[in-house]
């Protein structure tokens, strides 16, 4: 994924791990070069799941946060996946 440095011109190119993480931390932003979003001819992300409620962008512990207001019990919860399923189901 073609991503550019905040405020840089130079742009680089990450695998779609590395990319997310520097979306998610701010830092960086896509690159649209044509109608593709920025993507690589032939690259894709992976298919959306259907989930459009934000969870999956939210830190463990804003999760716990949004947890206990909602009054969802989370007490079993291991991981981070664990409480978005506990919220999900809720």
């Amino acid at each position: 994924m073609r991503l550019r440095e905040k405020g840089k011109k130079d742009v680089v190119t990450l695998g779609w791990d590395e990319a997310q993480a520097a979306l998610l931390a701010g830092t960086h932003e896509v690159v649209n070069d044509d109608d593709t979003g920025g993507a690589i001819s032939g690259e894709q992300g992976p298919e959306p799941d259907g989930n459009e409620d934000g969870l999956d962008g939210k830190s463990k512990a804003d999760l716990e946060t949004l947890a206990k207001e909602k009054g969802v019990d989370i007490s079993a919860a291991r991981t981070k996946a664990d409480i978005i399923t506990a919220l999900r189901a809720a």
